[in-house]
């Protein structure tokens, strides 16, 4: 005898339509990112990646669709030197393991330095279920540009260390952002390396300390803390060693402000460097 029988398959029908969409979906999704996508499940089979992902690693689309597993992946960005390159294979698949592991954890974030130039960030991140997620971007652009906003600062403090005159700048919001050698020799005061830690505040009354009492550091925090239209002005002050110094104080754009500093010689007159005192600095 034979027995037969069906049962309803609606809701399985239904849920499979309804997750091929959501792929569909996620995939279109994804498409027009920068960032480079791979999603592994939890064998660590790749499930799912965006177009970004094959610029970027330069794998070839046939081969991310045969679902290759996480270290063929990353096998294959090496064998296309798209991953720093180790010193030996050992340490390479010691560093990969890491990854994996760091990355289920959920914390793998790295820049990665390629031979060809390039810069990548990667991070990795856990997915329910034991999944995975590689997110792979290129800043090449981003770091060139730290790089010369760095190139520049460092010729603009070359340029303000050349200077005679001892120069500080605060922010608008009172917080040191610059000073040059002049300023450290005058003072004596060199600044924390964490130039948001030291203010005007902090700062001023160092000088209070070094100078006979005046009203002129309490008139400075005020015009530093005035957002409105202001004008340059100057004063004088003297230093417990006898020194006159004289003082300007100047607005600059975005509310900062800037204070500079020239000592007088016994006759009160502005210091003069002579040729003989450049031959001498340069010695």
């Amino acid at each position: 005898s034979r027995l037969t029988f069906a049962n309803p398959a609606d809701q399985a029908v239904h849920a499979e339509a309804a997750l091929r969409d959501f792929m569909m979906t996620l995939t279109k999704t994804f498409a027009h990112l920068h960032v480079g996508l791979a999603i592994f499940d939890k064998d660590r089979q790749l499930i799912l990646f965006n177009p970004a992902l094959m610029d970027l690693t330069e794998l070839p689309a046939e081969f991310l669709a045969m679902r290759p597993s996480l270290v063929s992946f990353l096998d294959g960005m090496r064998d296309r030197s798209m991953i720093p390159e180790p010193k030996d294979y050992h340490s390479w698949r010691r560093q990969m393991t890491e990854m994996e592991r760091a990355a289920a954890s959920g914390l793998y974030e790295e820049t990665w330095s390629l031979p060809g130039g390039q810069t990548y960030r990667v991070i990795g991140r856990p997915h329910p279920n034991g999944a995975l997620a590689l997110m792979i971007e290129d800043i090449s652009g981003e770091m060139l540009r730290t790089r010369r906003f760095r190139a520049d600062l460092e010729l603009s403090q070359s340029v303000m260390d050349e200077v005679d005159e001892a120069i500080v700048v605060f922010s608008a919001a009172g917080h040191l952002v610059m000073s040059n050698a002049a300023y450290v020799r005058l003072w004596a005061d060199r600044p924390d390396t964490t130039l948001n830690d030291e203010t005007l505040r902090s700062v001023s009354a160092r000088w209070r300390a070094q100078c006979a009492p005046s009203a002129i550091w309490a008139d400075l925090e005020e015009f530093a803390s005035n957002p409105g239209d202001r004008a340059p002005w100057r004063a004088e002050v003297r230093r417990l060693d006898g020194r006159l110094v004289d003082c300007r104080f100047a607005p600059l754009s975005g509310g900062a402000t800037m204070a500079t500093f020239r000592p007088q010689d016994a006759g009160g007159g502005p210091k003069v460097v002579t040729d003989a005192d450049r031959l001498r600095k340069r010695a």
